[in-house]
């Protein structure tokens, strides 16, 4: 979600105080990004608390989170990239508790504006019609797709992932129209998962990729794209938002499959609780067997 944008789309909506500060921000936001909120206040003729009130009217929890996606947009985040506004020298453990609530916090309700939910609709009812569903995913994405996969496992969709990229592609050179295809790349420009789901869809399969909003090569290729917020810089402290948003994205397509049949899916994770119950309980399952022949 541009921060800009939405803005000038909740303008209407905002009281004079708030207009003027909407209105500042937009004109100064190289200034805005330096300010606390105090100095912001002063300069439109507010309060510090109006500013709060302002910044939490747009969703953020705060003025320093308002900042932040602000700095994220202006490329002046060279200095407040994510690596430095995540951990700095002198943050002890209860700063960085809060910075790192205060992104994911944000991510989060970012990720679920920026969904569109025709598309996610079309997306889980393709899934839940499809003979197989096959993941595409390397490094941090190859782990959201495990997380799916087990998911996936224990109500019984059948959905298949393979960590190796060459093995990805002898699958996807195979697929068929009844398959469909869940493509896992932040950037969108992952070659090997470019090239999976491109076969893929070469073959007639459905594409689904998840990936940062912005346009890539992977969202125009994919049938259905689910965006994710195009947030994280080059340098990051590993693939902290992206694996929120993508774990997110990924769990609505889990329940779209799920609610299909909500019987079923009970039956099912009652099923694979039980087994699983029996390694945690240390019982051996009630296995039954067929009447013991005699002996000829």
């Amino acid at each position: 979600m541009n921060c800009k944008l939405l803005i000038k789309e909740e303008m209407h909506g905002f009281t004079g105080t708030q207009r003027r500060l909407a209105s500042y921000l937009l004109d100064h936001s190289g200034e805005v990004i330096r300010m606390s909120a105090k100095e912001f206040a002063e300069a439109c003729g507010a309060s510090p608390a109006a500013v709060v009130r302002f910044s939490r009217k747009l969703g953020f929890k705060g003025f320093t989170d308002l900042k932040l996606c602000l700095a994220q947009e202006t490329g002046q985040g060279e200095e407040i990239d994510e690596f430095q506004i995540a951990i700095r020298d002198n943050d002890d453990m209860e700063a960085i508790l809060r910075k790192a609530e205060c992104i994911h916090t944000r991510n989060i309700s970012l990720t679920c504006r920026m969904i569109n939910p025709a598309t996610l609709t079309q997306a889980a009812e393709n899934l839940r019609a499809c003979r197989t569903i096959h993941l595409f995913g390397l490094g941090a994405s190859g782990l959201l797709a495990l997380d799916f996969l087990h998911k996936a496992s224990r109500i019984g969709i059948p959905a298949f992932y393979h960590t190796d990229a060459h093995t990805n592609l002898a699958t996807a050179a195979l697929l068929t129209p009844e398959d469909a295809v869940i493509a896992i790349s932040y950037s969108g420009e992952t070659r090997e998962t470019v090239l999976a789901a491109r076969t893929a869809r070469d073959r007639g399969c459905r594409v689904i990729a998840i990936t940062k909003a912005g346009g890539n090569s992977l969202s125009r290729l994919a049938h259905y794209s689910l965006c994710i917020p195009g947030e994280e810089r080059g340098l990051r402290v590993g693939a902290m938002t992206s694996r929120t948003s993508g774990l997110l994205v990924l769990d609505l397509l889990y329940l779209g499959i799920a609610k299909q049949d909500p019987e079923r899916t009970e039956k099912n994770l009652r099923e694979t609780r039980s087994i699983i119950q029996v390694l945690q309980g240390g019982r051996e399952p009630t296995i039954r067997t067929s009447p013991k022949l005699p002996d000829v």
